[in-house]
């Protein structure tokens, strides 16, 4: 398993090109393989069951786990973070964060989505440069039977050398209670918060 701690690093041989990226104190990022998976299973039934939790829920986080892997790997996914054990007392809550490898369609070409991210769903250009484009979505969940807010802060970064055919995107996913506001300062925080963050992201030489 993969622990890169609070510094996010591309290996040579991945999906993409080699880069580098400071993540929020105490988070930890994991590779994809089903070895990460099953250390992961392992690590939160470890946890329930030491909290005394029953054999049900166990088994439901077991597999939100699975799920949730299988998901960012559907995606063409090759990282997947959240806040650890070590994350600061002041954190702003739960979220996540994963990032994968995004390839331009004749339907679809990225220059085209930068258009549309900016012209209908408030993208705006971040970081050095203005090379990366930020946009936010909100989408309606229920989690375990209570509606809620699934909070996506979307940044996309063209690869170097692919003609704007290629782009690594990086979405940070916070869920909340339904009835929360937009421009609830907590929601504000968190898209400052990895503005700054994936600001930091560099493609290695």
């Amino acid at each position: 398993m993969s622990d890169l701690r609070s510094e996010l690093l591309g290996r040579r041989g991945a999906t993409i090109p080699p880069y580098r990226m400071l993540l929020p104190p105490g988070w930890d990022a994991y590779d994809l393989s089903e070895q990460t998976e099953k250390e992961l299973v392992k690590r939160a039934t470890t946890r329930l069951r030491a909290a005394q939790a029953t054999e049900a829920l166990t088994l439901n986080l077991s597999r939100q786990v699975r799920d949730a892997l299988a998901s960012v790997r559907a995606q063409n996914g090759f990282v997947y973070a959240f806040a650890g054990e070590s994350a600061p007392t002041w954190a702003l809550g739960s979220a996540s964060l994963i990032g994968i490898k995004r390839a331009a369609t004749p339907e679809a070409p990225l220059g085209r989505v930068v258009e549309n991210v900016i012209a209908n769903q408030g993208g705006v250009a971040v970081g050095e440069g203005h090379r990366i484009v930020r946009w936010t979505e909100r989408r309606p969940v229920s989690m375990d039977d209570v509606d809620a807010v699934s909070f996506m802060i979307n940044y996309l970064i063209p690869i170097p050398g692919s003609k704007l055919t290629e782009a690594v995107q990086w979405t940070v996913t916070v869920a909340h209670e339904a009835d929360l506001p937009e421009d609830d300062p907590v929601l504000e925080l968190w898209v400052a918060l990895f503005d700054a963050h994936v600001a930091t992201f560099t493609w290695e030489a």
